[in-house]
């Protein structure tokens, strides 16, 4: 061992993947972090603690490609600590192998699309809407009215893309189920992480400690660990930080109050005691 290892030995980096992509989670910054690694020689191994719901489809497949580059590169675990679902189980498919406990919440592989309707409630308070667009499909989808017939084909056909797409990527990251059978498990359904054990969408039952340990012997370094964080500017941390303080002098002011006023109905309550 050189003195640089000495002094800064390998480490299996960690990676969090928690939250709501593109809502809590930054794909951006994800990705960043992602791409960091991947060329960092510190990090020899990596392993990627997950726990998201999903999110946006694009942003989904962008943090994919970041993952399986940096899989295409060094060794990289997934471990599902609560919930790997929808997008955030297509980030785990870029991984290899993929843990899970087995009361994890494992699966939802399928596309959803949502808008509210909202024409028949202006209609109620009397306002309408004024759209002006060139292009046929330009206000396809509005909230503003029904779609014709043709738009719900083409919105179909767009989810249906999207949702092959995904079913692709999934086939890709397990290798032993075949299209058909990936296909066949891509109907939305979540699953146990035992239940995905059992049918082929996880690796192995075992906690993030497992993932580590596997990955520290894929890289043949000894277990140890550094938590890898997206980076980010000193005007971010500081309005971070002037966010948690203002919070939390919030919070310290109400119970003052909850105090003071919890004290002067006992007050009160006593004064017509005694009287």
């Amino acid at each position: 061992m050189d003195f640089e290892q000495y002094l800064s030995p390998p480490r299996v980096a960690v990676i969090e993947v928690a939250g709501q992509i593109g809502a809590r989670l930054n794909p951006r910054e994800l990705s960043r972090t992602l791409n960091s690694v991947r060329t960092n020689p510190r990090y020899p191994a990596v392993v990627l603690d997950i726990d998201s719901p999903g999110g946006g489809a694009a942003a989904s497949e962008a943090l994919y490609l970041a993952t399986k580059r940096l899989s295409d590169k060094k060794p990289v675990a997934a471990a599902i600590r609560g919930v790997g679902a929808s997008g955030g189980y297509m980030i785990a498919c870029a991984a290899n192998p993929i843990f899970a406990l087995p009361t994890s919440v494992v699966g939802s592989i399928g596309v959803i699309w949502t808008a509210p309707m909202i024409s028949e409630a202006l209609e109620r308070v009397g306002v309408k809407m004024r759209t002006r667009a060139a292009g046929e499909y330009k206000d396809m989808g509005s909230l503003f009215r029904d779609s014709t017939p043709e738009e719900e084909a083409k919105l179909d056909a767009l989810i249906q893309s999207v949702y092959e797409r995904f079913v692709d990527i999934v086939a890709e990251g397990r290798p032993e189920l075949t299209r058909e059978q990936v296909a066949a498990l891509a109907s939305g359904e979540i699953h146990t992480g035992a239940e995905a054990h059992e049918i082929g969408l996880v690796d192995r039952l075992g906690d993030l400690n497992d993932a580590v340990e596997w990955a520290a012997d894929a890289a043949g370094i000894e277990k140890r660990t550094t938590l890898v964080r997206p980076k980010r500017g000193l005007l971010q941390m500081l309005m971070t930080q002037g966010a948690d303080s203002v919070a939390n002098a919030l919070v310290d002011a109400f119970i003052d109050r909850l105090d003071a006023a919890r004290s002067e109905r006992l007050l009160e309550a006593r004064w017509r005691m005694g009287r």
